[in-house]
């Protein structure tokens, strides 16, 4: 059986295996014993498993080695079909990077054989977020045009549709009005939704409600044509997600690092 994914996660095992974890094209997330995946020894083998490879691995005869219903599958054959070359070289980037890399973990399915169906593309949308936010990400950094906030933002507002927990951004929460109309909107984050500032009186976050419906309309290779983005905002769509699977920021340790 062949799998394709993106590394989102590596540990090393022994002197020269690897455990590495893959969002595969269907949106789980499968779990690897690479054999000899650091590289190294007397050929001076390269590892194809850095941080955001797409790579292809082909795993052994799960009869032979007991591995239905286990989420730690070993692999036989294994290669890269792309690497975002320039990540590793800009140190913003890479935080960023590892800040998508443990959102993703704190939700993905994980992918056991046996028990998951791997032609099942519920939530194969998850990786399409991904795989679009890696590329473009590592164009903008060729382009010169690498914004941290810009991408976190589009990242983040991308990955909540397609979780299917986006804010309502149409109406007010509590009146019902239509957001677009009112003088001034806020963002009540550990509630999910938006109120307009007649209903709550806290600062006005229209210009923010702005950026999030051209977030949501922006393809991601139309990355530049989402501008004014800040950290400040970036951090109440982290806040919003963190209340959504009962986290606490702190607990994404890359994020803390992104804004030093």
């Amino acid at each position: 059986m062949v799998f394709e994914g993106i590394v989102i996660h590596k540990v090393n095992y022994k002197e020269r295996d690897l455990i590495v974890k893959i969002l595969m094209r269907n949106g789980t997330m499968g779990s690897f014993y690479i054999y000899g995946g650091q590289g190294g020894g007397k050929h001076h083998k390269p590892s194809i498993f850095e941080l955001g490879s797409m790579v292809k691995v082909q795993i052994k005869d799960q009869k032979n080695n007991r591995i239905e219903g286990n989420e730690l599958m070993v692999a036989s054959e294994s290669s890269r079909l792309w690497e975002p070359h320039n990540i590793r070289h800009n140190i913003q980037a890479f935080y960023l990077v590892c800040l998508y890399f443990e959102v993703l973990q704190k939700f993905s399915m994980n992918f056991q054989i046996g028990n998951s169906d791997y032609e099942n593309n519920e939530h194969a949308g998850i990786f399409s977020v991904i795989s679009n936010a890696l590329f473009h990400l590592n164009e903008s950094l060729i382009k010169e045009q690498f914004s941290a906030s810009q991408h976190l933002t589009l990242f983040m507002t991308k990955l909540l549709f397609h979780l299917g927990i986006m804010p309502d951004t149409d109406n007010c929460s509590y009146c019902g009005t239509d957001l677009m109309e009112s003088v001034g909107v806020t963002f009540l984050a550990s509630q999910g939704q938006f109120a307009c500032t007649q209903c709550v009186n806290a600062e006005n976050e229209k210009g923010f409600l702005l950026r999030i419906k051209k977030s949501y309309q922006t393809r991601y290779q139309d990355y530049m044509e989402l501008t004014d983005t800040n950290f400040q905002e970036a951090d109440k769509l982290i806040q919003y997600f963190c209340h959504q699977f009962q986290l606490r920021p702190v607990e994404l340790k890359s994020y803390g690092l992104l804004l030093r």
